[in-house]
């Protein structure tokens, strides 16, 4: 079906790489909302899946009009991504990962929202945490979920995000200024972050503001595999990785090493104010920001070390250019 021939609204876009089981919950939660399904369609992005993927999209495709497939073959979530909103036939983009899932109402709501504030560009939702383990006594209550209040209200970018798990894009944006910057995001199974906030901040910088719709809600997904303090901690260490380049910005290594002091400071300070929680815990507490601030000095050292020992110019296209 042509994309002029349509009176689609909303294109779901789910990307996914070997998670057969998990997507299928997803798909079964977009199958069985209670929106007009003549208003949205469902895109699955394949990027590369070896496990059961493709049986668990075809029963779907069987079985409702309105989703469709296509592969991405180059690796990554922000390739994936941006195929999707490439293929996309509706006016607005709706991402959700295929490890969420999204309550009955949600299309509604994001149809709701289009009709009411039809000049947003870019708005999301909450989530909240769901597990298929019980989770360590220790473990973060507050991890894996996002809360900005019950009003819809712009984003203070900066103090708050909105995430890509549950976000919505004018699809038109996307022609105007491009998509999400291919060096950001998953790579296969490398933990890689930014993507999201560097596709934010781009467009607040043209003046485009981002918006919280406490309606539009998902639940995702806490794996089991994140429920160690070990991984909590290198998860923080790679969003610092990634901080000059999500952030687009550049700093000096001694402005690097100075917040790296101060929020050795502050962990110190957490680990030894009194407060009744369980110790690893307050060690997530304590640690965390000294891993991130960690993994950008690591970053900027060594492309500062790529930059001085490499004749060939860097090169890099910034945000990701579809057209």
């Amino acid at each position: 079906m042509p994309p002029e021939s349509t009176n689609i609204l909303v294109s779901v876009v789910v990307c996914t790489l070997n998670r057969a089981q998990l997507l299928q919950k997803c798909l079964e939660s977009l199958a069985n909302q209670d929106a007009d399904v003549r208003l949205f369609e469902v895109i699955i992005v394949d990027n590369g899946s070896t496990d059961d993927t493709g049986e668990v999209v075809n029963k779907f495709l069987r079985n409702n009009e309105h989703f469709r497939s296509v592969k991405e073959e180059q690796p990554g979530l922000s390739f994936a991504r941006n195929r999707g909103w490439r293929e996309a036939y509706g006016h607005y983009v709706a991402y959700i990962d295929d490890d969420a899932i999204a309550y009955p109402d949600w299309i509604s709501c994001i149809v709701d929202y289009i009709e009411r504030q039809p000049d947003a560009g870019i708005f999301g939702g909450p989530y909240e945490a769901f597990y298929l383990v019980s989770t360590p006594e220790w473990f973060p209550p507050e991890y894996g979920c996002l809360d900005l209040g019950d009003q819809e209200r712009p984003v203070k970018l900066g103090a708050e995000w909105i995430i890509g798990l549950n976000m919505v894009i004018r699809k038109d944006l996307f022609y105007l200024y491009g998509g999400f910057d291919v060096r950001l995001g998953m790579i296969g199974s490398k933990t890689a972050y930014g993507e999201e906030v560097n596709f934010f901040l781009s467009m607040f910088d043209k003046g485009i503001q981002i918006f919280y719709v406490p309606s539009m809600r998902v639940k995702h997904l806490v794996a089991e595999y994140k429920m160690s303090l070990q991984w909590l901690l290198l998860s923080g260490y790679s969003v610092g990785r990634h901080y000059e380049l999500t952030f687009n910005v550049k700093r000096s290594l001694f402005s690097h090493l100075s917040t790296l002091i101060v929020s050795c400071g502050g962990a110190v300070f957490t680990l030894l104010r009194p407060a009744p929680m369980p110790w690893k815990r307050r060690l997530f507490y304590s640690f965390h920001r000294v891993y991130y601030e960690v993994g950008a000095v690591v970053e900027h050292c060594l492309t500062y070390f790529k930059t001085e020992h490499n004749s060939a110019p860097r090169t890099g296209s910034g945000m990701y250019n579809g057209q």
